[in-house]
């Protein structure tokens, strides 16, 4: 096995591990799999980091008060989309540059500001609840599209949505316990879902060049369930 090298020590198994695979094998893409990956890349990624920013700053303003729990489990997830993003950008590396970049990135960071001007804390973390459970399902199906199972992206896909899916359950609690009632979370689920497809409409044909259904895709993410 090749020997770790300097900048993946002390970080996680499985993000030094994919490192590797992305490094001596490359995306493993077809040419138009990689104009695909590189639109896909460009919303993916303005949304971790928007997560990121989320969660450092509320790991700061929680600081003086939050038991020591809350602010390992808010740490933990800090780290665990810092890594998503930090992976995507070195994916990103391998791919050739969108032309429509600056024009998704701009949809992208107005969807993710948006979701910031709710009235409540505890709102925008019932909508930071219901945005990864639909980021666990975006990962869903790109496993089971058309990537090969040795493919940087699909492996991945699958991490993410194994480390959202617990975020889901993280933020779903926070909110709660930030005084966030079913009623505004019910109401708040159909707004986020309806804006996120909005906003994914654009990389609709990227999806289907990775073998995504775009059209099933974005049915199910309207009608997924409370987080």
């Amino acid at each position: 096995e090749r020997p770790v090298s300097p900048e993946l020590r002390n970080l996680p198994v499985w993000y030094a591990q994919w490192r590797r695979n992305l490094q001596s094998l490359g995306p493993t893409m077809s040419d138009s799999q990689l104009e695909a990956s590189a639109r896909l890349a460009t919303v993916l990624l303005c949304g971790e980091q928007s997560a990121v920013r989320i969660f450092e700053k509320e790991i700061e303003r929680q600081r003086p008060q939050a038991t020591a729990e809350g602010l390992r489990q808010l740490r933990y997830i800090a780290r665990d989309e810092h890594l998503h993003e930090t992976a995507l950008r070195a994916f990103c590396g391998y791919l050739p540059t969108a032309d429509d970049q600056h024009r998704l990135k701009r949809r992208a960071q107005r969807f993710f500001a948006g979701l910031g001007r709710v009235e409540s804390l505890a709102g925008h973390f019932g909508q930071i609840a219901q945005l990864d459970s639909a980021v666990c399902k975006i990962m869903w199906h790109l496993e089971r599209g058309a990537l090969r199972s040795t493919s940087p992206l699909r492996l991945l896909a699958s991490r993410i949505k194994l480390d959202e899916a617990r975020h889901v359950s993280v933020s779903r609690r926070y909110a709660s316990a930030l005084g966030l009632d079913v009623r505004t979370r019910a109401e708040e689920s159909g707004q986020v879902r309806a804006g996120l497809v909005e906003m994914l409409q654009p990389v609709g044909s990227a999806f289907e060049q990775l073998g995504v259904d775009s059209d099933r895709l974005f049915a199910d993410l309207r009608r997924q369930r409370r987080a």
